[in-house]
């Protein structure tokens, strides 16, 4: 059924949400500086292409709190702070083709994930796509690990 659903989802609107963070993960891969958003951009693409199975979460969330450095944190930061304008038109897209989408009945599980996509992409470095199984088990992880703090 995922792959149902993810071969719709490229056919109708995946390949435009893919080519749009492709070339955004392009003009990030200029610079040195935006090595790391583009990245996380080009992950976010093959998301954008094939969403369905697949979460996006935080790396804090993935692999603990205490897992991330502080240079990698603050150098996070600043690419992040660099990104925002970007981010922001890449969100504003996602946000109106989620608009667009949510009219018909059969288009809000597609505009779901691009409101999903659109959460993350104002924000990108730091980001982890991974499929249900890996956020499933990370979340549990956490759980259980704040039980036993």
């Amino acid at each position: 059924m995922i792959s149902l659903f993810n071969m719709f989802w490229f056919v109708l609107c995946g390949w435009l949400n893919a080519l749009v963070l492709l070339v955004a993960s392009a003009c990030m891969a200029v610079t040195i500086i935006g090595w790391p958003i583009a990245k996380v951009l080009f992950n976010l693409a093959s998301l954008g292409a094939f969403p369905y199975g697949k979460e996006i979460i935080r790396e804090t969330e993935l692999n603990g709190k205490n897992s991330v450095g502080g240079l990698r944190k603050f150098g996070g930061l600043l690419a992040n702070i660099l990104f925002l304008p970007f981010g922001i038109a890449i969100a504003i897209f996602n946000v109106i083709m989620a608009g667009v989408l949510a009219i018909t009945v059969i288009g809000i599980p597609f505009a779901v994930v691009y409101l999903r996509l659109a959460k993350f992409i104002i924000w990108p470095v730091g980001a982890k796509v991974v499929t249900n199984k890996q956020a499933m088990a990370s979340a549990v992880a956490n759980e259980l690990g704040k039980r036993l703090a």
